[in-house]
C-alpha cells in the first residue's frame, strides 16, 4: 500500500504551492467547554479517541477549557510527527495544546493529503526541518509551511483518493476472509483431534 501511495502522489502534474497556501494553523481553543471528547494522535489510525487508547492519561476536566478544537478534516502536527508524519482528523473533538492544528483551505480535497502526509517520502521531507535528538525533536512547523508540494486538480485529487479507497477497502476485505479461515482452520484442526 505504502508503494502505490508513493507513486501515485510522486506521479501528480499540476501546479506548486508552498503548505502556507494550502493549510491555516488555527488555534482555536476550548474555552466555552464546547467539547470534551479528548482526541490524540496515532501513527497509523490518524486523531483518535483518547479512550481508545490503552493508555490510562490522567486530566484535570477543568483544564481543557485550554485544549485546541480539532475539526473533521485537519491536519495534526504530533510530537511524533518526525517518525510517522502528520495525523488526519476524521472527528471533532479537543487535544493538547502541544499539537499545532492544520486546516486545509478549499484548493485541497476532504483527506487528499492524508495518506501523503504518512508516506515515507513525505516524512523524510522533515528531516529539513526537524531540530533536536532522540524524543526532543520537534518540526519547526513555520519553516515547513515554506516548503512546496504539486497539487493536482480537483478531479485528479478525488480520483486519487477513490484509488486509495478501493485498495483500502480490498486489504480490509482480504484481511477479514484471512481471519476467518486462520478461526476455521484452528476448529476443524480441534475437531479432527477430539
Amino acid at each position: 500500500m505504502s508503494a502505490i501511495v508513493e507513486e501515485l502522489y510522486s506521479a501528480t502534474k499540476g501546479e506548486t504551492y508552498s503548505f502556507r497556501q494550502l493549510l491555516e494553523v488555527v488555534n482555536e481553543k476550548n474555552r466555552k467547554l464546547e467539547y470534551t471528547n479528548v482526541l490524540s494522535a496515532s501513527q497509523e489510525l490518524g486523531m483518535i479517541k483518547r479512550s481508545d487508547i490503552n493508555i490510562d492519561i490522567k486530566f484535570e476536566q477543568d483544564s481543557i477549557c485550554g485544549y485546541k478544537i480539532v475539526r473533521n478534516g485537519d491536519y495534526v502536527v504530533h510530537l511524533r510527527s518526525f517518525q510517522g508524519g502528520f495525523a488526519f482528523s476524521d472527528k471533532t473533538g479537543i487535544c493538547s495544546p502541544a499539537y499545532t492544528i492544520l486546516r486545509p483551505n478549499d484548493l485541497v480535497v476532504y483527506g487528499y493529503l492524508s495518506h501523503f502526509f504518512t508516506s515515507r517520502l513525505f516524512i523524510k521531507s522533515l528531516k529539513l526541518v526537524t531540530y533536536g535528538i532522540r524524543d526532543g525533536r520537534s518540526i519547526n512547523v513555520d519553516e515547513w509551511l515554506n516548503m512546496t508540494v504539486i497539487l493536482p486538480t480537483i478531479q485528479e485529487q478525488l480520483h486519487i483518493i477513490e484509488i486509495i479507497n478501493s485498495i483500502s477497502s480490498k486489504l480490509y476485505n482480504e484481511t477479514r476472509i484471512y481471519d476467518s479461515l486462520l478461526r476455521q482452520k484452528s476448529y476443524l484442526l480441534k475437531a479432527m483431534f477430539i
